[in-house]
C-alpha cells in the first residue's frame, strides 16, 4: 500500500513522531511547510478568520498515495491550521486518511477532533490518535502546562506512541501491513 505520512510541526514533537511512524511503515514522509512564518499572532487570526494558510507541497501532490496519515498538533481544540488546505483537498478528491497528534495544551483532551476532520473532509478518518503530552510526563510533581509545552519527545515515548499507532492501524487497515 502506498502510504504518505504528512507531517506539520510547530515545535518538532510531531515531526519526530512522524519520522518514527514513517520508518516503521516504510512510508514516504512529506513535511508541510507554510509559505508564511507561523506565529502565535497568525495562529489567532487563522482561528478567528478560519483561514487556510498556503503551504508546500501543494495538496494535489498527495494524490498519488492510497492512504494519507496526517501527523500534526492540535491548536485551540482544532487541527493545526496549515493542514486545512490538505483536508479541503480530500473533500474534493476523497481517499482514506487518518490523523495522529502529539498535543500539549489541552487539559482534558481534544474530543472534537474527529468531528472537525469529518466536517473539513466530508468523510470519517480511519484513525484518530491524540496523544496528550501530559500523559507522557511524570505524575509527581503534577505536570504543568508550561512543562508540557517545553517537553521534547524522547526515543522511548516515540517508540511507545508509534507502537500504539501501528496496533490501531493494523485493526483498521490490514492491507498496510
Amino acid at each position: 500500500m502506498n502510504i504518505a505520512i504528512v507531517s506539520y510541526s510547530f515545535t518538532g514533537k510531531n515531526d519526530r513522531f512522524a519520522e518514527c511512524l514513517a520508518k516503521e511503515l516504510s512510508a514516504e514522509l512529506v513535511r508541510i511547510q507554510p509559505k508564511k512564518a507561523v506565529s502565535y499572532g497568525s495562529l489567532t487570526w487563522d482561528l478567528l478568520l478560519q483561514r487556510k494558510p498556503a503551504a508546500e507541497p501543494e495538496p494535489e501532490s498527495l494524490q498519488r498515495f492510497e492512504l494519507l496519515l496526517f501527523v500534526a498538533p492540535v491548536w485551540m481544540g482544532q487541527v493545526a491550521f496549515p493542514l486545512r488546505a490538505y483536508l479541503a483537498a480530500l473533500k474534493q478528491r476523497p481517499k482514506a486518511y487518518g490523523f495522529l497528534s502529539i498535543s500539549g495544551g489541552a487539559d482534558s483532551g481534544n474530543p472534537w477532533i474527529a468531528a472537525e476532520l469529518m466536517k473539513r473532509t466530508g468523510r470519517e478518518p480511519i484513525l484518530v490518535l491524540d496523544q496528550g503530552i501530559r500523559d507522557l510526563l511524570q505524575k509527581e510533581p503534577a505536570p504543568t502546562r508550561d512543562g508540557a509545552l517545553k517537553y521534547q519527545l524522547n526515543a522511548e515515548d516515540c517508540a511507545r506512541i508509534t507502537k500504539r499507532a501501528l496496533e490501531q492501524l493494523r485493526k483498521t487497515v490490514p492491507a498496510a501491513f
